[in-house]
Formats: C-alpha cells, sequence, structure tokens
C-alpha cells in the first residue's frame, strides 16, 4: 500500500513538473513587440520523424504566410518551418490545413511558438487584434523604410566608391602603359642613333 502511494506521489510529481503554466498571454502588443515574426498561416505540412533528448516527439511544420504583421516575406519566400515538442514544454501543437495568427519566435534557422503566446486560430481571433496589428505593422514598415534608406544610400556610396576606385586603377596603368611606351620610343631612338653613328664610323 505504502508503495502504491509513493508511486502515485511520484506520478503527480512528474506530470506537475512537465506541465506547462502560463500567467495570461499579455497583450496584443507585448506579444508583437516579443515576436520575432507575426503572420497569418496556413500548415500545409506536418513531420514527426525526430524525437528530442528526452524521448518526446519532435514537430516540424511547414506553414505558407498568408499575411505578415512582423518581418517582411517575398515571393518564393512566403514558407517558414516552426519547430513543437509534443510533451514537456509550452510548444503550440498545430493542425493541418488550418490557418492561423502565428506569434513566432526564432530558434536556430527555425520558428518556435509557445501556447503561452496569442497564438490562436485565425477564426478565432477578435477583430481588434487584426486592427491592432495592422497599426504596428504600419509603424514597423515606416521605421523600417527609414533603415532601409539609410542602407540605400550607404550602398550607393559604396558602389560609386568601388567605380571611383577602378576608374583611379584605370587611369594608373593608363599612365603606366604611356610611361612604358614612352621609355620604349626613346630607348629605340637612343639604339637608332648608336647604329647609325657606327655606321657613319666604319664608312671613314
Amino acid at each position: 500500500m505504502n508503495k502504491l502511494i509513493i508511486a502515485i506521489i511520484f506520478l503527480f510529481c512528474g506530470v506537475k513538473s512537465y506541465s506547462c503554466e502560463c500567467s495570461g498571454h499579455g497583450t496584443v502588443t507585448k506579444n508583437w513587440e516579443g515576436a520575432s515574426e507575426v503572420f497569418t498561416g496556413k500548415i500545409i505540412k506536418v513531420d514527426s520523424l525526430l524525437y528530442g533528448n528526452n524521448g518526446a516527439k519532435i514537430y516540424s511544420y511547414t506553414v505558407k504566410i498568408v499575411k505578415s504583421y512582423k518581418s517582411e516575406f517575398f515571393p518564393g519566400r512566403e514558407f517558414r518551418t516552426i519547430i513543437s515538442q509534443s510533451s514537456a514544454s509550452c510548444d503550440y501543437m498545430f493542425s493541418l490545413e488550418e490557418v492561423y495568427l502565428i506569434y513566432a519566435k526564432e530558434e536556430s534557422q527555425t520558428l518556435a511558438c509557445s501556447i503561452c503566446s496569442r497564438t490562436n486560430r485565425l477564426k478565432n481571433v477578435e477583430k481588434e487584434e487584426i486592427q491592432t496589428l495592422e497599426k504596428l505593422y504600419s509603424k514597423y514598415l515606416s521605421d523600417n523604410s527609414e533603415v532601409r534608406t539609410i542602407r540605400l544610400e550607404n550602398n550607393t556610396e559604396y558602389q560609386i566608391g568601388l567605380v571611383k576606385n577602378s576608374f583611379e586603377e584605370k587611369l594608373k596603368m593608363k599612365e603606366k602603359i604611356i610611361y612604358g611606351l614612352l621609355f620604349l620610343n626613346i630607348l629605340l631612338v637612343i639604339i637608332i642613333i648608336i647604329i647609325a653613328l657606327r655606321r657613319r664610323k666604319n664608312s671613314r
């Protein structure tokens, strides 16, 4: 009987140690600020061939971005991979073919998503949350456009510098060629004069 009680205690302790407790999902702005990428996306593929160091299954979700609210995506690069562990974690578990609003953090060239974030099926997301994300994204694009402009200016200056340096190098090369040809002409003239003097001397 005592062994049974001890086993039950250990079982409950084990469950508690692997459970995930969230103190609320936080505001939309806080979640947006803490995420690497925020977007609506459809789960188009699920793989579960990997296992973690505790033996739990690791799921790899392929997501096709529908609309971004943080970070930009481009044609042909609208796919992301989200890694989740089946147990002993706070990882969000997605369903195939469902569309979600996802708040994701970057981890080793992939993304991770927690059940403690505001990640949810898109059909369950309030309209006010989407409106807030639209405003945050608009500001994000505005701030990043300034950064892109500065980078473009710096890159333009760099390209101009490269062209200038290349032009100067070509001028230096041309000058070397001209000086070389001039030296050869002078040397040729000297040789001709020496030959002419020798012939005149021999003719006497």
